[in-house]
């Protein structure tokens, strides 16, 4: 197993916090072959591979957070607020501490991400950093094993009973529900609403726009909306896709998108760029500039509208890379165009796909796919002549590919091109 949460109870000795008392315990926290739980002991200079913390709270967290843990997406832009208090095991130090690990869904997987971390007002402090990607099975097994611990330890105490009896019964109801409700917690969740506290409005809401919504883009669109925003956001989705399905899409796309070999890669962005790669190669595309053409076979028909939301960039057509995509300057559009390309190419359910800033597998690889297929890094390769860029040579290079200059950058460090000199 990759992930493990490994603990052990100790005897903390009398104390007014009967929970704290009772579930007073050791905690090792280990996945991609490091200690998420390395600290260090300021004050005696020592070094230990476990944190002593009360695992009532880190199960009290655990299940009131336990369908945004697993469901709700994380942005690349600015997040949702009390986002970090849903996925930061440090939120239920409750006076205590523990590591500022980071857990969210991705794609069918768990990303965990930890940093150093000096809490405040304590002697210890974190001293590792790291990301790993788990099977969420794997981590819902050690999560879950804590939380029946910590209800086990717990039964039969009278001196707990009210807090450990609603910890049990909260449990017990995540744990119960029917196959509809574990549909509707989890589409509350990827909304940021808790499933078990949900204004009747809400919910109603949450109900229609699953119903409304197309299958391949609901999850997305749900996450990029709001409780005030989300029948606008079917709206938007509503018309965007009418317009898509009135404009003419007789394009050879499909034909390549069928010649495309299959990806041996695993990791989104290395799919993004062999993607783009095989698709160059089909058009032809030599490493020189790119431009989308509005009529013809190779064309990308395109509008632009303004989004109810700052995280969705754009639609693409179900049955070709047509789009509508959110106003953006020249280069922007292009990187948005692209994008709408590279998901139709990549796309791996049928129906309509969404462009946005989350931090998604699909979302990453259109990316990937946009960043190579304008500008691809075998191109400026041989347009470095040295293995140092300065920031005007990445203004000429954007202005002949036309991206941005940030894009060439990105591509240069990403793929190891040369050394970036700073501004």
């Amino acid at each position: 197993m990759s992930v493990r949460f490994r603990f052990g109870w100790v005897d903390a000795g009398p104390s007014p916090d009967i929970l704290a008392q009772s579930t007073m315990a050791t905690l090792s926290v280990e996945t991609g072959g490091t200690t998420v739980t390395s600290v260090l002991d300021r004050g005696n200079r020592i070094y230990s591979n476990e944190v002593v913390v009360p695992l009532f709270g880190v199960a009290e967290w655990l299940v009131t957070n336990w369908w945004h843990i697993w469901y709700e997406i994380e942005d690349t832009g600015e997040q949702r607020p009390e986002f970090a208090s849903r996925h930061n095991l440090a939120f239920a130090a409750d006076g205590f501490v523990l590591p500022s690990l980071t857990m969210t869904a991705a794609s069918g997987r768990m990303q965990l991400r930890w940093v150093r971390y000096k809490p405040q007002h304590a002697r210890i402090e974190f001293v590792d950093e790291g990301n790993d990607r788990v099977a969420r099975d794997e981590l819902e097994t050690e999560l879950r094993n804590l939380i029946d611990a910590v209800i086990e330890r717990l039964h039969g105490r009278r001196d707990t009973a009210p807090a450990a009896d609603n910890l049990a019964r909260t449990w017990y109801a995540v744990n119960a529900l029917d196959v509809e409700e574990i549909e509707f917690s989890r589409a509350a969740a990827l909304l940021g609403v808790d499933p078990f506290d949900v204004p009747d409005q809400v919910a109603t809401a949450i109900l229609a726009f699953w119903q409304r919504a197309d299958p391949s883009i609901r999850d997305d669109a749900l996450a990029t909306a709001t409780e005030d925003s989300l029948a606008r956001v079917a709206d938007w989705l509503d018309d965007a896709i009418d317009a898509l399905t009135a404009t003419p899409q007789a394009t050879d796309w499909p034909d390549i998108r069928q010649a495309l070999p299959a990806l041996a890669t695993t990791e989104p962005w290395e799919r993004g760029y062999a993607l783009a790669r095989a698709a160059r190669d089909r058009i032809g595309g030599n490493g020189d500039r790119i431009d989308f053409q509005r009529h013809g076979p190779l064309s990308i028909p395109h509008r632009q509208t303004e989004p109810p939301s700052s995280r969705i960039h754009g639609l693409v057509a179900a049955d070709a890379p047509a789009c509508v995509t959110a106003p953006r300057r020249l280069s922007g559009t292009r990187f948005l165009m692209a994008r709408a390309l590279g998901e139709y190419l990549g796309r791996s359910v049928p129906g309509p796909g969404l462009l946005t800033s989350l931090s998604t597998d699909s979302q990453a690889q259109s990316r990937a796919f946009a960043a190579e297929f304008l500008a691809p890094a075998d191109a400026l390769r041989r347009r470095l002549a040295r293995n140092v860029i300065e920031p005007e040579q990445a203004d000429d290079l954007a202005q002949e590919f036309g991206v941005s200059a940030e894009l060439i950058l990105r591509q240069i460090q990403n793929h190891n091109l040369a050394t970036v000199t700073a501004y």
